[in-house]
């Protein structure tokens, strides 16, 4: 049973973390502050996709994880 829930709460974290990463690499540039310019900006724009593209791969770490654990 805990198997289960663990692999419930997996997929959930999963949820929640690819849209938030879809939604940050697409607003990327919107969401930093127009008054920062030059080379800083764009350093802060790819910081933020960074950020983005690790929160879609950490969910599908953790489909893949709770899938893992629905097989156990």
């Amino acid at each position: 049973m805990t198997s289960l829930l663990d692999a419930l709460t997996c997929f959930a974290v999963a949820c929640v973390l690819f849209p938030l990463g879809a939604w940050g690499r697409a607003n990327a540039e919107t969401l930093v502050v127009p008054a920062v310019l030059g080379e800083d900006r764009e350093a802060r724009i790819n910081v933020l996709r960074r950020g983005a593209v690790t929160c879609q791969v950490l969910a599908g770490v953790f489909f893949l994880v709770g899938f893992v654990l629905l097989l156990l």
